[in-house]
């Protein structure tokens, strides 16, 4: 008998969470779209270089690779890169695209900030912005989003590795030009080289632009010319120069190391990078499209950083190399950085 009871009562309790669970849908209804949301997305980015870059203009075409692969709210049905946009043109770029029917653009960069805030505030509703490099205070409730940076933090642990592997204790970054973020990766970047080993030097370049490789390649035999063994490549198009100029020296017997950005760049010159600092966006632009949906777009919250869109690419061929010592130290500053026990430097 108290088997069958207990029997009872847990059909009883089944029979009211199912009432229950069907009063509440019939109250509420299921979770619908906003109003005034689209029904797709057609997304156009404006970046300062070229989509084939394999650098930060690259990262763009990789997230939406990821992101039509995946079960969203709103699918995205067609996309278009505006490439060499300068700042001052930013402005007519974006309206010219709303103009044509795209309704999410991406400004891939923080110089794009003022343009942007010129147009969105008079778009129409379903029309939404995106500030790569932007601030939680540019965003607009409905209207633009933002993604702030860190990339101190997976900079640090580049710079264990390569200042493990430097023979000479001197490493190097080369970037394109001068920035905030860029400023703090190679503040990362040194303070990870010198944590595993405080006699390592740092050297630093700024080509002067972001599609340079024949300025790529003379910064980075300048470097080299000085004893630098490793170099951090912050440089776009301009990185494509100091890959050639890396992979020419090891050709000819010198134990030199490239560290790509902002994705793998091992597809470049595959046995030649020995890691890069990789951006994946397609997590943080997901949860983007779930809040278009819900209107809840615009609240200025997300960031890419390490645990969060930003890691180290894998070794690959070096793999062997790399001592025990900076791989232990690489996992212990990663776990602490994360866990905010370890702040990583953000100025030279």
């Amino acid at each position: 008998m108290k088997g069958k009871n207990i029997a009872i009562v847990v059909a009883i309790i089944v029979i009211v969470v199912v009432v229950a669970a069907a009063a509440l849908m019939m109250t509420t209804g299921p979770a619908g779209p906003a109003a005034g949301v689209p029904s797709e997305l057609k997304v156009g980015v404006i970046l300062s270089g070229t989509v084939t870059d394999y650098g930060w203009d690259y990262a763009p075409l990789v997230a939406l690779n990821k992101l039509e692969t995946m079960d969203l709210p709103i699918r995205i049905t067609s996309h278009k890169f505006v490439e060499l946009v300068e700042p001052g043109d930013a402005e007519g770029a974006a309206r010219d695209l709303v103009a044509v029917g795209y309704n999410w653009i991406w400004a891939w960069g923080f110089q794009y900030r003022e343009a942007i805030l010129a147009v969105a505030p008079g778009a129409s509703q379903g029309v939404y912005f995106l500030i790569n490099e932007g601030k939680a205070a540019d965003a607009i409730a409905g209207k633009v989003d933002v993604i702030d940076e860190f990339p101190q933090k997976t900079a640090y642990l580049l710079g264990i590795i390569g200042g493990s592997m430097s023979r000479t204790k001197k490493v190097g970054v080369i970037s394109g030009m001068e920035s905030l973020h860029i400023v703090l990766g190679e503040a990362g970047f040194k303070a990870g080289a010198q944590a595993y080993d405080p006699s390592i030097t740092f050297d630093h370049i700024y080509v002067g632009g972001w599609a340079d490789p024949e300025g790529g390649r003379v910064a980075a035999e300048s470097l080299m010319a000085k004893g630098v063994d490793v170099i951090y490549c912050q440089g776009d198009g301009t990185s494509l120069g100091v890959i050639q100029a890396v992979k020419a020296a090891r050709d000819a017997g010198k134990e030199v190391f490239y560290i790509g950005y902002p994705v793998d760049q091992s597809v470049l010159a595959p046995g030649y990078v020995l890691t890069s600092n990789v951006y994946d966006y397609s997590d943080i632009l997901s949860s983007m499209i779930k809040d278009i949906y819900s209107g809840n777009y615009g609240k200025g919250k997300y960031s890419i950083e390490l645990g969060k869109g930003m890691e180290m690419a894998p070794f690959y061929n070096f793999d062997t190399q790399i001592p025990q010592k900076a791989k232990d130290m690489v996992a212990k500053a990663r776990e602490d950085i994360i866990a905010g026990r370890l702040t990583v430097p953000t100025t030279l």
